[in-house]
């Protein structure tokens, strides 16, 4: 970064503090973004901005600067950048006064000589950044002199996980730190490292080498995660100073649980609402046992609520007369997050959808979630789960478990385009689901006594998938008028064709598609309203569903009045360390974890087994750390070009001034610049550059570096608010597990 001399610019426009907004905004709107400075006796007081106009507008004759007016630092103009920054940060202010001595370099008297506005630090910072799709470098971050990187898997999480971090931590057999970095981001560890839909490894680096795939990142999260478990371990979070103001969390689930988890840790009061008997939303009445340890749900939802955030379970928000109206809501806190997710499912309306022996999927999940038989369920009868995505493909899979005799899977996809995962499909093939594909469902048939006796399909002709997405064009679905119905006998049927998002009432604003209207942030047309997770976006993952929380939290934080960038999310403790050398990883492909046998895979036990610790370690040590960066020392390093010689992936460019050097990696990122010797009497002056879309982090480098001046590093920022203790003995029984009402 460079001194503040650098980005300096002449003292702008003054005014007096007795002026108001009125006689000084055609020359705020003139001068914008630099701000004017407030004087008085040509001394400085302070300064003032456009951003005052608003908050004030209507009342603008009255407002005096001097009520309005920011701080403003004085530093001398030899500073760095960055210290600049800081200053303004910790003053609140949005311009610095730079200085000069007067009376030479003896003298012990400054006086002004200049102004740096927020506009023009963040130009200095600006032209420091590298943006590309696999990699963001911010080199000189919080004045560490480093670069550091958002790795590609961390650039495609949807709530940002410090991937490689937590992955080098296995590998050093730092159990505890790695589940601990997890958790700084992720409540919900113990559940995404096992269901995730993992968007991260889509952009692992090592997958994109021809013949690797990319390094299980999903499963080094739960073995983390498992350890933790295993040793009764814990998250105590730091509560911020009380707010004074209160927040209602309408549904917990991960979407609704994240958000009131980031709002208590920063010292809001939050009341979570909650229609079922127990917390956790699809995560504990969705999605059945075999998928997860629910021991380890109750545990992470003990360590959120622990916090102090209260929760009243079987209370629903709706429009019935038992029902909590969302505009009492809106009356009695200062914000309300609605969060409902999409629990109720579809049942297409075809003759025979009202029999009795018909339920939708998340109907006929919820009930076992409850450890009950739903009504009607056939023990050793046929059951036609209508659907192939991952909620038919645990409702056929729980049916077996129950005691279907026949479980058929019929859809509308072939089966190699289902939608569901294939690991799922291939794991309940195993055990006795038969699968139909290719067909729309037309009639559910019934014998003498109204009851369930078959289903009826009508075969389909071929069918178009978008090439990017590789979705279904639902204008393809035509029926082959010509061929003959397939029939299937039938006892129960499940319809997995589909959720549905129940409005409360007719307060909440609803799209097109009868969804909740709101934008990224969570932001709704109803004053204190926010909203978001599957309601907003649709069904999705449970991963999105977390990074919802987190941005709703924090547009909650904003519209309550805190200064986000004076106060920043939570105070962090910056650490440089030297990262595992992971050389000789080609070795290991990758593995994925165990299940058990298919003949002990029939009642409701977990079906994914553990990894033992070499496993993990293994697989950790496949991760080519994208988050550490070369870092040169400048006064050692003789720019002989030895790290660009041996460098296997062409990624170093080693520039001497003078000399006619291929530039052959197309690296942009500078991290050395220096001069060995009086370049006027036989020294050199050069710059080191890399390309990280290319280096694989081996190290050759540093081995080969004769001065040895290269340091593979890593800079952390530790979230203070986390400490990790031992399990405490909690007095009271939180909510997730409780007998059904």
């Amino acid at each position: 970064m460079p001194e503040l001399e650098a980005v300096a610019d002449v003292l702008g426009a003054e005014c007096d503090p007795d002026d108001t907004l009125a006689d000084v905004l055609e020359t705020l709107r003139v001068q914008y973004p630099v701000p004017l400075l407030v004087t008085r006796t040509d001394e400085i007081l302070g300064t003032v901005g456009l951003e005052t106009v608003i908050p004030a507008f209507g009342h603008l004759e009255e407002t005096r600067v001097g009520d309005v007016m920011r701080a403003v630092p004085r530093m001398d103009l030899g500073e760095r950048v960055e210290k600049g920054a800081a200053a303004m940060r910790s003053e609140g202010s949005d311009a610095l006064v730079v200085t000069a001595l007067d009376g030479g370099i003896f003298s012990r008297r400054s006086q002004p000589a200049g102004m740096v506005s927020s506009a023009q630090i963040l130009a200095a910072i600006g032209k420091n950044v590298v943006d590309k799709a696999p990699m963001k470098i911010l080199r000189g971050h919080r004045d560490l002199g480093f670069n550091v990187p958002i790795t590609p898997c961390q650039r495609n999480c949807p709530i940002r996980q410090d991937i490689a971090t937590y992955i080098d931590y296995v590998s050093q057999g730092r159990y505890v730190d790695s589940w601990s970095v997890i958790h700084e981001t992720n409540p919900f560890p113990s559940i995404l490292g096992r269901l995730c839909n993992h968007p991260c490894e889509t952009d692992c680096k090592r997958g994109w080498d021809a013949g690797e795939e990319p390094v299980t990142i999903k499963s080094i999260k739960r073995f983390s995660t498992d350890f933790a478990f295993k040793q009764g371990l814990w998250i105590d979070y730091k509560i911020a100073t009380a707010k004074g103001k209160r927040v209602a969390v309408v549904g917990g689930g991960p979407a609704g649980l994240t958000a009131a988890l980031d709002l208590r840790v920063q010292g809001y009061d939050v009341v979570v609402y909650e229609r079922e008997a127990k917390v956790g939303g699809l995560l504990s009445t969705s999605i059945p046992p075999f998928r997860f340890d629910h021991r380890q749900l109750q545990w992470e939802i003990d360590m959120i609520l622990a916090t102090g955030i209260e929760v009243r379970t079987n209370s629903n928000v709706g429009s019935g007369d038992d029902d909590i109206k969302v505009k009492d809501l809106l009356d009695e806190y200062d914000a309300v997050f609605l969060s409902i997710g999409m629990m109720k499912g579809r049942i297409l309306p075809i003759p025979g959808s009202d029999l009795p022996q018909v339920i939708d999927a998340m109907s006929f999940l919820r009930e076992v979630s409850y450890d009950q038989i739903p009504d009607h369920f056939p023990m050793s009868g046929r059951v036609v789960v209508v659907g192939g995505g991952a909620v038919a493909t645990d409702a056929c899979q729980t049916s077996i478990k129950l005691g279907a005799r026949e479980v058929w899977m019929v859809a509308i996809e072939p089966e190699d385009r289902l939608p569901a995962f294939g690991n799922e499909l291939h794991e309940a093939k195993e055990i006795g689901l038969k699968i139909h594909s290719g067909v729309i469902v037309k009639e559910i048939l019934s014998d003498q006594y109204g009851n369930v006796s078959a289903v009826a399909f009508a075969p389909l002709h071929d069918l178009q998938f978008d090439e990017l997405s590789g979705k279904l064009i639902f204008s393809s679905v035509k029926e082959d008028e010509a061929a003959e119905r397939w029939v299937v006998g039938a006892d129960y049927v499940i319809f997995a064709s589909g959720q549905i998002m129940e409005r409360p009432d007719e307060t909440v604003p609803v799209t097109q598609r009868g969804l909740v209207a709101a934008d990224r942030g969570g932001h709704s047309s109803v004053p204190k309203l926010f909203c978001g997770g599957d309601c907003v976006q649709g069904p999705s993952f449970i991963v999105d569903a977390c990074g919802w929380g987190h941005r709703v939290a924090r547009a909650i934080r904003e519209f309550l009045g805190e200064d986000m960038e004076a106060a920043g999310n939570r105070t962090y403790q910056t650490v440089i360390e030297r990262t595992d050398d992971h050389r000789q990883s080609e070795a290991f492909s990758r593995t994925e974890p165990g299940i058990l046998a298919a003949a002990r895979r029939y009642d409701m036990a977990e079906v994914e087994q553990p990894w033992s610790d070499r496993e993990a370690i293994v697989q950790s040590i496949r991760c080519f750390q994208c988050d550490s960066v070369h870092h040169y020392d400048e006064s050692v390093c003789i720019l002989c070009g030895a790290c660009d010689d041996v460098c296997p992936e062409k990624a170093i460019d080693v520039v001497v001034f003078g000399e006619d050097r291929e530039r052959s990696s197309g690296g942009e990122n500078l991290v050395c610049k220096t001069a060995v010797g009086d370049p006027e009497g036989g020294g050199v002056e050069g710059e080191i550059y890399i390309n990280y879309d290319r280096c694989t982090n081996c190290r050759i480098c540093e081995d080969h570096c004769p001065v040895n001046c290269i340091t593979f590093e890593r800079v952390r920022f530790i979230d203070d608010t986390m400490r990790v203790t031992e399990r405490p003995g909690l007095r009271v029984e939180l909510p997730l597990a409780v007998a059904h009402a």
